[in-house]
């Protein structure tokens, strides 16, 4: 197949890959459980499922976007060293403090999954993570931290937000953590999905690298599985009030830099965001009718 002119990988180009990732996502998702389905394995013993089973469930999103990544690599002119560009270590730096301010933000998220049980009936169902015990803590961290933040951001904070760009800064930013957290369609945590997504777009735009975003997603990750395999739900007592207002005070620090005093990288809009949600929209449909269907049965 001959490749594609990288003139145009444009904003349609980007919503086209995104309907294009989240078919192939769902296809695989699909193909993997009638695969189950056929075979007669059994994947619920005594209401838990076996790791097996839970390894597969975090690898088949990994797996379709490091399928569609391979696709761009083979027939857009984009290379892998466009994509995980070098960048200042300022940046890195920038990526932690920024990591670190966003648990701040979990009491927004508790308010926000409290109204969908008062108004709703939500139920919340926990994520199942595989075993941590006896190694496994190894094994998960690379599977559900290290390997979503390398596709994922390589995703989101790569392939898609470099031609959104043009849709001007602001907007991509909210844009890209509108489509990151209606992926994931998880109803309890879109509005924090929302906000991860919007500052790695943010970071992801100063540093001109998806490097830092890669760091920040990997450490996200991985405090929420140490925190689940050390049994912490929240940080209480004084010293939760402490981490709570430096973490604030993080976030407030790091996110008036990167709006107000590194403007060097915003981009005026020189293309349409009508033609960038027409060519997403298969894909926007899909998440938005899963991320639909998961809050209805989860309601009481």
């Amino acid at each position: 197949m001959e490749k594609i002119n990288k003139q145009l990988y444009d904003t349609q180009t980007a919503g086209a890959l995104y309907s294009f990732a989240i078919i192939l996502l769902f296809l695989l998702s699909f193909f993997f459980s009638a695969a189950l389905l056929l075979s007669g394995i059994e994947i619920d013993v005594n209401g838990a499922k076996p790791d097996w089973y839970l390894y597969c469930n975090y690898l088949v999103p990994q797996i379709a976007f490091a399928l569609v990544i391979a696709a761009v690599f083979i027939f857009v002119k984009v290379t892998p060293k466009e994509v995980f560009k070098s960048t200042k270590w300022q940046y890195f730096l920038l990526a932690i403090l920024l990591q670190f301010g966003l648990f701040s933000l979990s009491w927004v998220n508790g308010y926000f999954l409290r109204f969908l049980q008062d108004a709703l009936g939500y139920q919340l169902n926990q994520a199942q993570l595989p075993s941590l015990e006896q190694g496994g803590l190894f094994f998960v961290i690379i599977v559900v931290a290290l390997l979503p933040a390398i596709f994922e951001e390589s995703i989101f904070r790569g392939l898609l937000l470099a031609p959104m760009k043009k849709l001007s800064t602001p907007v991509a930013v909210l844009l890209n953590g509108f489509l990151f957290a209606l992926y994931h369609q998880n109803p309890a945590q879109t509005l924090y999905q929302f906000v991860c997504g919007c500052a790695f777009a943010l970071i992801a735009i100063r540093a001109n690298s998806v490097l830092p975003t890669i760091l920040s997603h990997f450490l996200n990750n991985t405090a929420i599985i140490l925190l689940t395999y050390f049994g912490i739900d929240e940080f209480t007592g004084m010293g939760g009030v402490i981490f709570y207002i430096l973490a604030a005070i993080s976030l407030a620090a790091t996110l008036v830099w990167l709006i107000f005093i590194d403007r060097k990288t915003n981009e005026k809009k020189t293309q349409s965001v009508q033609l960038f949600l027409f060519f997403a929209s298969v894909g926007i449909a899909v998440c938005a009718v899963s991320w639909m269907s998961n809050l209805l049965l989860s309601i009481g």
